[in-house]
């Protein structure tokens, strides 16, 4: 069997935890999600919330892989055919106090907290069969071709931390 070559990663992960950063650090080419939706009318009216809905299932379905190996940064990038996945995680304590300095509501803010403290995307992967990494040494893991080691079971498990 022929390994897929690794052309789009989706980074993804709750509001707040850092994914714009890490995919800044990696010097790779990004795609925003939002713009991407955007830019193919797949983006909807802004919210209470104050964001726009993303109309995934549409812009799955005219999505098109990259050339050449690129990020794919938004929290719902892993409804969309990209290729593999990075979940990037953030304590709950200093997720709020990030989404506290965004502006979020009180409601959004522990929405947001509630998410991460229970496995942030973890909860839509668990039959994904796409290579996921979640971990600190992301760009040895790019480098080696994305390998698919990782599963729910090694995600970081807030709840249990003291």
């Amino acid at each position: 069997m022929e390994e897929q070559v690794v052309r789009s990663i989706g980074v993804i992960g709750t509001p707040g935890c850092g994914k714009t950063t890490l995919c800044s650090k990696l010097g790779l080419p990004v795609i925003s999600m939002k713009d991407y939706a955007e830019e193919n009318n797949c983006l909807g009216e802004i919210g209470k919330d104050g964001a726009a809905e993303i109309d995934v299932e549409r812009l799955s379905t005219i999505w098109r892989n990259p050339e050449t190996l690129t990020l794919i940064d938004g929290h719902l990038a892993h409804f969309i055919p990209v290729d593999a996945l990075i979940v990037v995680r953030c304590d709950p304590r200093e997720l709020k106090v990030r989404l506290a300095d965004r502006g979020y509501s009180d409601g959004k803010i522990r929405a947001n907290v509630e998410v991460e403290m229970l496995g942030g995307p973890w909860n839509d992967l668990l039959d994904d069969d796409r290579p996921i990494y979640e971990g600190i040494e992301v760009e040895a893991w790019i480098s080696a071709g994305c390998p698919h080691f990782t599963t729910p079971d090694m995600a970081i498990d807030w709840l249990s931390e003291p």
